[in-house]
């Protein structure tokens, strides 16, 4: 028997049959059947955009039923040889470059060695194998071989993907356009390679190239066998016009275009997508915090330590009204009594107070506006950074500039105007938790009842403005001024002070002011470190992403602690 024959008789690596569903199908067929046989290649043609990689995709395991489902094709059979084990099936040439950014061409050559199942034994024969197989792809190996992904162009990248697929030993290699961007002597070169693995190991072809000169010399007919031609042809309009309706054709979106709509897409994502990753933090340290303090306080008796102090200094003083040598033990106990009965009156009000000032000081003024801030430089700043540097690295931001657009307008400025309303709007939502919570938390410990503690808390956070101004306006709205007299007598010093410098650090550090300064503060500190970092190599890789990232929320994060200290120092002028 001839080995054209035992070819022939040979039971099929791949058994394959789809059916068109609906008028969602991009091919015309009624069907598409596939049978690939040992060292044969089945080239599937026709126009682009008919489905041939979407067939060739989940043959290759990188597509499911529902996938395909979706398009309007229905997978009737699709068997492999059962003696194959699902990891010798398939391997993927794909129409977009993919090699690991990481490692070098040779380092990609040989991690597809180590995953064949067929590894060389030896360091100097895998040196060896992986030579020979970056050469017959037309690649130098003294040259190229020590080479990264970004280093390669786009014809020699697509080489260097070729050679992995031809070291991973597949019995069946999917081929989607494997000549894209080689020239002719190159693409003849991998040619024969690819009928020498058909020829030599078996190995069958899924075939899709838009080439057919190359494409007939892979398929060899005159020294290989099972070659096959499939051709999916365009769909047909119903001639009768049904199903015109889905085939009418629909306005495409052209969302984002503008720069409101890039606005509204960040802020619905900065504030939606922050919020319960802010709000369970606040709620979280609300409850720790409140539930500290109020333990602490509770645990705190001031009564033992003052009688002590009573009788340590009231004692000689009663000698010395009386002349007695020893003070009367009875007028001691009244004394006694009186002082507990007013300690009893003013500590629990005094701690209820001292818990609701601490809580809104607490949370208004210093760590409410600093969490958001660490949360959001993550959350925010390491997404707008990694949006950013993924422009940078895919020469979007160069399209940006020949096209006559300035790429900060494009990402930041949506990206500012959405993050100064997203993170004040945070900060207070979250801070309001935090002082809800503590409202539960104190009556829960008995420190305060929960009316008196929010009323201590408003007016904690929203005190009198100590402004000329602001008090003279007071006055005229209790004595029913008119306004034209509050206007004709604007003075913006502060009510303590003649220096403009003291009405400014009252005005800026007033709660609910000093709390937004510092939210808008903090946001604008984690962008503008996010942008810098994303546009600090103009010729940045996709490998230096995720450093991108990490430099973003790391040096945005150190940033927000130190202006952090600098408004604290700020808020230690307020007199």
């Amino acid at each position: 028997m001839s080995p054209q024959e035992r070819d022939r008789s040979a039971s099929p690596i791949l058994t394959f049959r789809a059916s068109r569903a609906s008028t969602r199908c991009p091919f015309g067929n009624p069907s598409v059947s596939i049978e690939l046989l040992p060292g044969g290649c089945v080239a599937l043609k026709g126009n682009s955009g008919i489905g041939k990689t979407t067939l060739a995709t989940y043959i290759a395991g990188l597509s499911t039923d529902s996938s395909l489902a979706r398009l309007g094709i229905r997978v009737d059979v699709c068997e492999w040889d059962p003696k194959l084990p699902v990891s010798e099936r398939c391997g993927v040439l794909f129409q977009q470059t993919a090699l690991i950014d990481a490692l070098t061409v040779a380092g990609n050559v040989a991690i597809a060695l180590e995953s064949s199942g067929d590894a060389p034994k030896t360091h100097e024969e895998r040196d060896r194998t992986i030579k020979r197989l970056v050469e017959s792809v037309g690649l130098d190996y003294a040259r190229d071989a020590h080479k990264r992904p970004t280093e390669l162009s786009g014809g020699m990248a697509r080489r260097a993907s070729l050679a992995l697929q031809l070291a991973q030993k597949k019995h069946v290699i999917v081929l989607d356009e494997p000549f894209t961007g080689l020239d002719h002597e190159a693409a003849a070169d991998v040619a024969r390679e690819l009928v020498r693995i058909r020829r030599e190991r078996k190995t069958a072809l899924l075939l899709i190239s838009h080439e057919p000169d190359i494409a007939a010399m892979v398929m060899d007919e005159e020294h290989t066998t099972g070659n096959v031609t499939v051709t999916l042809e365009p769909p047909t309009l119903d001639p009768k016009g049904k199903g015109s309706k889905k085939a009418k054709l629909t306005k495409p979106s052209l969302f984002g275009k503008d720069l409101f709509d890039r606005f509204l897409e960040k802020l619905t994502d900065y504030f939606l997508w922050s919020l319960p990753l802010v709000a369970m933090t606040f709620v979280a340290c609300g409850l720790a915090i409140s539930m500290l303090s109020s333990d602490l306080l509770r645990r705190v008796d001031v009564t033992e330590p003052v009688l002590e102090i009573v009788n340590k200094e009231i004692k000689p003083l009663l000698k010395l009204v009386t002349g007695q040598e020893e003070a009367n033990p009875i007028t001691m106990m009244m004394i006694n009594m009186k002082v507990r009965g007013m300690l009893n009156d003013t500590v629990p009000g005094t701690k209820a107070k001292l818990f609701a000032l601490g809580m809104a000081k607490l949370f208004v003024l210093e760590i409410g506006p600093l969490i958001t801030a660490l949360l959001l430089s993550g959350r925010i700043g390491g997404s707008y950074a990694g949006e950013v540097a993924t422009m940078q690295a895919t020469a979007q931001n160069k399209l940006l500039r020949t096209l006559g657009i300035n790429p900060r307008m494009w990402s930041l400025v949506p990206a500012l105007a959405a993050g100064v309303i997203a993170s004040p709007a945070l900060t207070v939502t979250g801070t309001m938790l935090a002082l809800f919570f503590g409202g539960i938390v104190g009556p829960y410990y008995g420190i305060c009842d929960y009316d008196g503690y929010m009323e201590e808390v408003r007016s904690a956070a929203f005190p009198s403005l100590r402004l000329r101004s602001v008090v003279a306006w007071n006055e005229q709205l209790s004595g029913g001024g008119s306004v034209v007299y509050f206007l004709s007598s604007l003075d913006f010093r502060s009510s303590f002070s003649d220096s403009y410098w003291d009405a400014f650090i009252e005005a800026v550090t007033h709660p609910i002011l000093f709390h937004l300064i510092k939210s808008c503060t903090f946001i604008l500190i984690i962008l503008a470190v996010a942008e810098t970092v994303a546009r600090w190599k103009t010729d940045l890789t996709p490998r230096n992403v995720p450093h991108a990232i990490t430099s973003s929320v790391v040096v945005g994060s150190l940033l927000v602690i130190i202006a952090d200290w600098g408004f604290s120092q700020l808020l230690l002028k307020r007199q």
